[in-house]
């Protein structure tokens, strides 16, 4: 007789979530290093699950929850962690036993008034999880630390008005820098390089930004990475990707492959910068031509001006001692030539003024006035004028300018004299502060050392004043501007019209400033400002 054999072992298997833990089961779980803990799913009429409750917990569980291990068999999940839900925990559990696989989650939890984190690997066991908690506390409190002194460090690169990036060398085999990782970025390289920081982080140099070798950075990058040495530098950069931009870059090695560039796009400065340099050579091949042309037409003016008073000359010994209108019209002719070789004259002097700025050298003043006053010597005699004059600086500047200068201003008070009052003029001077300076004057052009002007700074005030017939208060202005003349030509008052504009210009050459005062039949009165030192 032959008895059938049947395989059992399936039946034997439990189908049923385990309830009661052996000694064996019980042991090996305490005897882990993690917190394990067996929970079975709790289910709804409608077999969904609707929470987790607690089977099995080992010893390490028990100390982590500081519960007795009675208090935590048959708890909810829900019940011990009332987070889990809102967290999403709930939801991985679910899905660890739904889906049969298994789900890992960091979770956090308050553990005797410190936030605890767990890394929890719920395995699915039946129709329950193996929960394993690991205590990665340490760890997210490093990373917590680390991501604050990020956050701090990121704040302050943005808090600079430069652009910043950190990068790390990238080597071959052979210990050869070919590349650079950007690491970080601040947000002012978005106005310089035209481009967020996030497409910048984390990614290569020479892919971004594959202008680097032609421009010359990355070699420079790489000196200073393998010698440590702080460097800066400007330079030109361009790239297939369209940018194109002037650049002043510094760099700094902080640690073994790690640099620091801190750079600005000068690309408007350095324009302005070329434009400017463009700008000074034309104006000097301007001024080089200006000059050229102002001799070759004073040259060539003068000659045949030369030529018609000389030609009036013989003209006049020609027609003798006659009295017709021959000899009248001859003198008129002569006028004008002389005339205009004296305006040709000032137009080169007031053309050099702007072309030419000799080195300054020691000048005393007495001297030099001294040498005016025996060029004007005739003049005075003429005219019984009384010239005094105190005890002046010495100043630094240049002789040719200041003496014109002086030469036009005195020549101005002996010509524009009342015809039956001999002219009285005095030229003195004092030191004054700049809080003494006259309001409304203006320094068209100041030394470096008086930008900004500072309380210290002290002028020399030379007074020119006369007893001549003056001029209107509202000309006080105009008299200094080239060709304008308050006089008839025909009149006893007769000029070019640039004395006063050519003294100006001294002035302005050296670092000054000048005003006139003046009541009509009241004589004037002129007013130097000269820095002490510049």
């Amino acid at each position: 007789m032959t008895t059938p054999i049947r395989n059992t072992t399936a039946e034997r298997l439990p189908t049923q979530p385990l309830r009661e833990p052996s000694a064996m089961m019980q042991a090996v779980m305490d005897a882990a290093r993690n917190c394990l803990v067996y929970c079975v799913a709790v289910r709804d009429e409608q077999a969904q699950i609707i929470d987790f409750s607690y089977q099995i917990v080992n010893q390490k569980m028990v100390e982590l929850m500081g519960l007795e291990r009675d208090q935590l068999i048959g708890q909810s999940l829900t019940h011990l962690f009332p987070e889990a839900r809102s967290s999403g925990l709930f939801q991985r559990y679910v899905n660890a036993i739904e889906l049969q696989q298994s789900q890992v989650v960091e979770f956090s939890h308050p553990i005797n008034n410190r936030i605890t984190w767990f890394l929890i690997t719920a395995t699915p066991l039946y129709d329950g999880l193996v929960l394993s908690f690991e205590d990665i506390s340490d760890r997210k409190w490093v990373e917590q630390m680390q991501q604050e002194q990020a956050e701090r460090l990121q704040a302050t690169l943005d808090a600079s008005l430069s652009s910043i990036i950190t990068m790390r060398a990238i080597r071959d085999e052979s210990g050869q820098i070919i590349d650079f990782l950007m690491q970080t970025a601040n947000r002012a390289v978005e106005r310089d390089l035209f481009l967020p920081p996030n497409e910048i982080t984390g990614h290569r140099l020479l892919e971004v930004f594959p202008g680097n070798i032609e421009s010359g950075l990355f070699n420079f990058y790489k000196q200073v990475t393998e010698t440590g040495e702080t460097d800066q530098t400007t330079q030109y950069y361009t790239d297939e990707n369209g940018l194109e931009a002037w650049f002043t870059v510094a760099a700094v090695r902080q640690g073994p492959d790690q640099i620091v560039i801190t750079f600005m796009n000068i690309t408007e400065s350095k324009l302005q910068e070329l434009q400017l340099k463009k700008s000074n050579e034309d104006l000097i091949r301007s001024n080089e031509a200006l000059e050229q042309f102002a001799y070759a037409a004073s040259h060539d003016l003068q000659e045949p001006l030369r030529k018609i008073r000389a030609f009036c000359d013989l003209l006049r010994e020609k027609l003798g001692v006659q009295h017709d209108d021959s000899v009248d019209l001859i003198q008129r002719m002569q006028s004008a030539a002389s005339r205009m070789s004296d305006l040709v004259a000032d137009l080169l002097t007031y053309s050099r003024l702007s072309t030419q700025q000799p080195e300054p050298v020691p000048i005393s003043l007495n001297n030099l006035i001294s040498d005016v006053l025996t060029d004007l010597e005739w003049a005075i005699q003429q005219k019984k004028a009384v010239i005094e004059v105190d005890s002046l600086p010495t100043i630094k500047g240049n002789m040719s300018q200041l003496r014109q200068l002086f030469q036009n201003l005195l020549s101005n008070a002996l010509k524009f004299s009342y015809p039956e009052v001999p002219p009285h003029v005095r030229v003195s001077f004092r030191e004054i502060r700049l809080g003494e300076l006259p309001a409304g004057l203006s320094f068209p052009v100041l030394p470096v050392i008086l930008e900004p002007l500072q309380k210290s700074v002290r002028f020399y005030e030379i007074s020119i004043q006369d007893n001549g017939i003056g001029f209107k208060p509202e000309y006080r202005q105009q008299i200094f501007r080239a060709f304008q003349r308050l006089h008839s030509q025909k009149g006893p008052y007769s000029g070019t019209g640039l004395g006063l504009a050519i003294v100006k210009k001294v002035v302005e050459n050296h670092y000054g400033a000048i005003m006139a005062e003046s009541q009509e039949g009241q004589g004037a009165l002129f007013r130097i400002y000269l820095p002490i030192s510049h």
